[in-house]
């Protein structure tokens, strides 16, 4: 019995914690996100690629953007993507978030037969990180707007500044 779930493991679990990475990133709306995985020596050769789960029995990719082999970063739309094979780490960076960039992304490395990947679910939330509250603002053109900043983020004045 013993040999046959041993079996069962290796089939279902070839390539365990072949590729690992956060669970979970998050931004706002706006946002730019970046995050790390990194991967075992033996991918260290095979392509890297980023892209959002499909599919509702199997997963599958959609929208994948690929590490170019010379370690050159690619950009594809609002997505970028580097492979650093000297730390054996994919780098992806996601600029301008949107509510519709919600979702779970793949860090995959392909190889034959199943890729090795790794689940990352992204959380956008809307609106933007900043608060608007009367005296606060970073220079003089917030002050000239009765001390209330609507279009960046800002840091509270001091009292020096406020006089």
């Amino acid at each position: 019995m013993w040999p046959l779930v041993l079996l069962w493991g290796c089939l279902l679990l070839p390539g365990y914690a072949a590729v690992v990475g956060p669970k979970e990133i998050s931004g706002f709306e706006g946002d730019t996100v970046s995050l790390q995985c990194t991967y075992k020596e033996e991918l260290r050769t095979r392509q890297k690629y980023w892209c959002r789960e499909s599919g509702l029995i199997l997963s599958r990719c959609s929208g994948t953007v690929y590490a170019r082999e010379d370690g050159e970063e690619t950009t594809e739309g609002r997505v970028s993507i580097r492979d650093s094979p000297q730390t054996l780490t994919l780098h992806v960076t996601l600029r301008k978030l949107t509510l519709k960039d919600a979702g779970k992304y793949f860090c995959g490395v392909s190889k034959l037969g199943l890729d090795e990947s790794f689940l990352v679910s992204l959380l956008v939330f809307p609106g933007n990180k900043c608060l608007c509250f009367p005296g606060w603002g970073t220079g003089d053109r917030e002050r000239k707007r009765d001390r209330w900043a609507t279009d960046q983020c800002w840091t509270p004045l001091s009292p020096r500044q406020q006089a």
